[in-house]
């Protein structure tokens, strides 16, 4: 079996909308050849280039001093144009892996070079508008060749220039922002997968985060975050985004549950900040609102207790007394995770009965933590905790083998 002219013929399947690049790989998997029949052969070139790109940096920058601004300049050039051009010398010949891995070199080498020409010049950078322009070749190479390699890489630059905009000039910028949801976004759109649609799910709700932190909002609307993606997976016609959605709506919700009864169990709620309530809970009644249309257009009303976790029980401080509130959130937690359980049973699906078993204990873990830390000894508090969630793991795994023992799961 040939690889190299499967591999060809496969990216006109994967333009002609017959198959996913995802798909293609596995066709690939399926079909050693003689000179690919390892795994290895594909992931030795990338580290031998990542370490031949960080041994000529290193070299640069310990000798930067003492180049002159215009060797400095030519050298960068010289290597850059030199990865870009090997890279697709090497991609024409069949030689995937060696060539993405050149070409990453290139971008790499693309940024360093802004970076290290900046430090030159004396150039003071005012915004991250550097991770910007790293990321526009990354985007080239992305829609043109659909690596995932490309694909970490973009989400890595725009995340992570948004963290270093944060960090260095305390400002949120747009442009990373939209460049994440236009290029990582659109990607994913046009070329669904999981892993895809995890990561972009993750990056999004991080981008979120990091603007409403610099923009000194109240934490408590990432909440509403939280139940605006789980809305979103009752609407969205993409199946690929609908468990990323629905699974990290669920978390960021069930976390602040988690915080929610630790402070206010634990006397942290005297300086304890409510959003605004004639904007927060107008938000809040549409997103529940299209919540319950959403669940009627998929005939799920019976799983409306989902809607438990995002009711706004932190209100609740203005009437009664803080702790009863924390209590209040631990009940509902023990509440929903023995839903999400009971559920997972009922559809023998592997995968909600695993997502039920980690929020069900991370709920006896905190609700042990602070009801018996004040009181026992730690050496047995510890002990003592970790054989209770030993038993309690045991205990929902045979259960879970039981209903699964058919030939489940059915539904994942």
């Amino acid at each position: 079996m040939n690889k190299q002219w499967m591999r060809k013929e496969g990216q006109k399947w994967i333009a002609d909308n017959i198959i996913s690049e995802d798909q293609l790989d596995l066709i690939l998997e399926r079909y050693p050849d003689s000179i690919d029949n390892r795994k290895v052969t594909g992931v030795l070139p990338i580290l031998a280039s990542v370490l031949i790109g960080i041994g000529i940096l290193s070299f640069i920058a310990s000798n930067w001093g003492v180049i002159s601004p215009i060797a400095r300049l030519s050298l960068l050039i010289v290597f850059m144009l030199g990865f870009y051009y090997s890279g697709e010398r090497n991609l024409k010949a069949g030689h995937r892996s060696l060539g993405t891995s050149l070409n990453l070199l290139g971008i790499i080498t693309f940024g360093a070079s802004i970076i290290l020409l900046g430090q030159t010049f004396n150039l003071n950078a005012a915004d991250a508008r550097l991770f910007v322009f790293w990321s526009l070749p990354a985007i080239f190479y992305l829609f043109r060749d659909r690596h995932r390699l490309y694909f970490f890489l973009l989400g890595l630059l725009t995340v992570g220039g948004q963290l270093y905009s944060i960090s260095e000039f305390q400002s949120f910028s747009y442009l990373l922002c939209i460049l994440f949801i236009t290029a990582v976004g659109g990607f994913v759109f046009l070329y669904p997968s999981t892993l895809k649609s995890w990561i972009f799910t993750i990056g999004l709700s991080i981008q979120v985060l990091m603007f409403i932190t610099v923009n000194d909002i109240n934490l408590l609307w990432f909440f509403l975050v939280g139940f605006a993606l789980f809305t979103s997976s009752l609407w969205v016609e993409k199946k690929v985004f609908k468990q990323p959605f629905n699974r990290l709506g669920t978390l960021i919700a069930f976390g602040f549950a988690y915080g929610l009864y630790f402070l206010l169990t634990n006397e942290f709620s005297s300086d304890f900040d409510l959003p605004k309530p004639f904007l927060f809970i107008p938000v809040l009644v549409v997103l529940f609102a299209l919540s319950v249309l959403g669940k009627r257009q998929e005939n799920v009303y019976m799983h409306a207790w989902e809607l438990l976790i995002f009711m706004p029980f932190f209100y609740l401080v203005k009437v009664t007394d803080p702790l009863i509130v924390g209590i209040v959130y631990l009940i509902i937690m023990f509440v929903y995770s023995g839903f999400k359980l009971a559920e997972g049973y009922r559809n023998e699906s592997r995968s909600q009965i695993n997502f039920g078993i980690i929020l069900f204990l991370l709920v006896c873990l905190m609700g042990y933590f602070n009801l018996a830390w004040s009181f026992m000894p730690k050496s047995i508090f510890f002990l003592l905790g970790g054989v209770l969630l030993f038993i309690l793991n045991a205990f929902l795994q045979r259960k879970k083998k039981q209903i699964l023992k058919n030939g489940g799961p059915h539904h994942d």
